[in-house]
């Protein structure tokens, strides 16, 4: 009988330690099929994604996985919390998923499904906590930290502060709360992270970080170098052929090629307007248009409206929220569909089990999306197509290649 893991992923871009990840996912838990729920064109940190979903799936399928699906993009440009709480439910309504693997800077299972579950429950004593030093001006992370410690203190709970300081324990706590309070099947399993930590920019380490192939990729366009051979060896041999081969003729996105863009669509509203976007609070869009004049990049505005309550990552959603014109109510929507992006052939099997046992519709031709999906779900379905097709018109315009509508892409089978 064939068990499957699934992995929420963003492979922005995929390197050696997703390889890795995939390995001892299907090596620890027994499973012969991976199968990963991807963010689209754009991640959940509030920015493009560098490559294109289609390209990024060509490199999960050479790295290892076996099924690729699209996680719909107001999911994956949500918070930590919207973003996991997403990509769970889709896990849940495939019905064919058994494992949940992600990974973390601990590797301790045990803690992230009590904090997990702690989360889901909302002790009222937290809750009060919570409230409190949020009223103090901390933002949310801060504040649910000290919440947390403070509570676990007062019931005599042994817990490291540390544990909450890093990103990928934290998104592992989400998944975990997701999965209890949805009262999942799917069980937790967390791989130790090895090689650079989540937000290290350099490529010494052998498991050097995406945020460090995305810094050495800009670097080396801005001084029209090729890509390095320590770059090289940050991904394994397929997918840095693929990749060498790719930017020969095509081009990566970052923040500040949708400058313009944003600036158009922030200058049509007003801040009662801007509220009206998920992640934006009545104090960032009256910073928004008070700071509009000193506007000059996407990534130069983000920095300059931060304070104490509002980081950089939460500005960045926001702003990405106007440009893809993600409105508040979105992100508590049950998911209705989703995307096949990629699989490798052998696998068309387990896909075919897939699309009898899943609750929402797989859809495998984006251009059929009205004859699959009830008319009240096609607007939440074109959201994602356009998202897609606005990166493709950046992409396009940047490198002076012909435009491909999103309708028009089809799976990768590899």
């Amino acid at each position: 009988m064939q068990k499957a893991v699934g992995i929420i992923a963003e492979y922005n871009p995929f390197h050696k330690g997703h390889e890795y990840q995939i390995q001892q996912a299907k090596e620890q838990t027994g499973a012969n099929i991976a199968i990963i729920l991807m963010s689209g064109d754009f991640v959940q940190r509030g920015t493009p994604a560098i490559f294109a979903k289609h390209q990024r799936t060509a490199m999960a399928l050479l790295g290892g996985a076996d099924i690729v699906f699209e996680l719909p993009s107001f999911y994956a440009c949500g918070s930590a919390e919207y973003f996991s709480s997403g990509a769970v439910s889709v896990f849940n309504a495939l019905n064919s998923i058994d494992f949940l693997c992600f990974g973390s800077e601990s590797g301790e299972i045990d803690t992230c499904r009590f904090l997990g579950k702690l989360l889901a429950d909302e002790p009222k004593l937290y809750k009060e906590k919570l409230r409190s030093f949020l009223k103090q001006g901390l933002s949310f992370p801060a504040a649910r930290k000290s919440a947390l410690a403070e509570y676990l203190k007062e019931k005599d709970i042994p817990f490291s502060e540390d544990f909450l300081d890093t990103p990928n324990n934290i998104l592992g706590i989400e998944y975990c709360k997701s999965l209890a309070a949805q009262n999942s099947s799917i069980a937790p399993v967390t791989i130790k992270r090895i090689g650079s930590s989540y937000h290290e920019t350099s490529l010494s380490s052998e498991y050097p970080s995406a945020s460090a192939i995305r810094r050495e990729l800009i670097a080396a366009w801005n001084t029209q170098k090729f890509l390095s051979d320590t770059l090289k060896n940050a991904q394994p041999p397929a997918v840095k052929d693929y990749l060498c081969a790719l930017l020969e003729n095509e081009t990566f996105l970052i923040e500040d090629d949708f400058s313009l863009l944003l600036k158009y669509e922030l200058m049509k509203n007003t801040p009662e307007s801007l509220c009206a976007f998920s992640d934006m609070s009545p104090d960032l869009a009256r910073r928004i248009y008070h700071h509009l004049n000193t506007f000059e990049t996407f990534t130069q505005f983000a920095e300059q409206l931060k304070t104490k309550e509002l980081t950089y990552t939460r500005i960045c959603r926001a702003l990405l929220h106007v440009l893809l014109n993600i409105p508040s109510d979105l992100p508590a929507i049950s998911p209705a569909y989703v995307r096949l992006l990629g699989f490798k052939k052998e696998s068309s099997s387990f896909l075919r089990i897939l699309q009898k046992n899943s609750d929402i519709p797989i859809i495998t031709k984006a251009a059929d999306y009205k004859k699959l999906l009830p008319k009240e779900v096609h607007s939440l379905f074109e959201k994602d197509l356009f998202a897609s097709n606005l990166y493709e018109t950046v992409k396009c315009n940047k490198k002076s290649t012909a435009f491909t509508n999103d309708l028009q892409k089809p799976p990768i089978i590899l």
